[in-house]
């Protein structure tokens, strides 16, 4: 299972590289106020939809390659996210509390998080989503800062993450 998932994220790497600056975005999609436009990885990839500035009893998140679209801030409290793979890859969400920027965070040889690292706390882990699917997952946030992430193999590294901030 590794080793097939290793090839389709190599296949998928050199896709990118192949297609860098073709990336095509259907007219009327906008994105988050911190995401830039996803890649794609072909000119029917689904773009990504727009997620409002800030969430406070949560909201959606978009998964796809290689990025998180989440909120940038949200308020403190329970929050119930609706989160949906719209990649052609499976995905998964994480959710770290860790005042640690995320080119701190511990990391294996292969540059994925070590979920049970020091200086982070996993406060929010799920199943894996294929594509177009969905979940939904309600989280207990306290201020401070969290990092919403897809750790499977090679994801992180490639920088599917977003930085929350949480305030009171």
């Amino acid at each position: 299972m590794l080793r097939l998932r290793l090839t389709v994220l190599l296949v998928a790497i050199a896709a990118v590289a192949c297609s860098a600056g073709s990336a095509a975005t259907a007219p009327g999609w906008t994105y988050g106020p911190t995401i830039a436009p996803a890649s794609s990885l072909s000119p029917a990839a689904t773009p990504v939809p727009s997620v409002a500035a800030s969430i406070a009893a949560g909201g959606p998140i978009a998964l796809s390659e290689w990025k998180v679209v989440v909120a940038s801030t949200a308020k403190a409290g329970t929050a119930t996210f609706s989160i949906s793979n719209v990649g052609t890859f499976p995905h998964e969400l994480l959710v770290f509390k860790s005042d640690l920027a995320p080119s701190a965070y511990p990391k294996d040889a292969a540059g994925d998080i070590v979920e049970d690292g020091p200086g982070i706390t996993l406060v929010s882990d799920g199943d894996n989503i294929d594509p177009a699917g969905s979940q939904t997952r309600t989280v207990d946030l306290v201020p401070g800062t969290y990092l919403f992430v897809c750790n499977i193999p090679g994801h992180f590294k490639a920088g599917m993450f977003t930085v929350v901030t949480v305030t009171p």
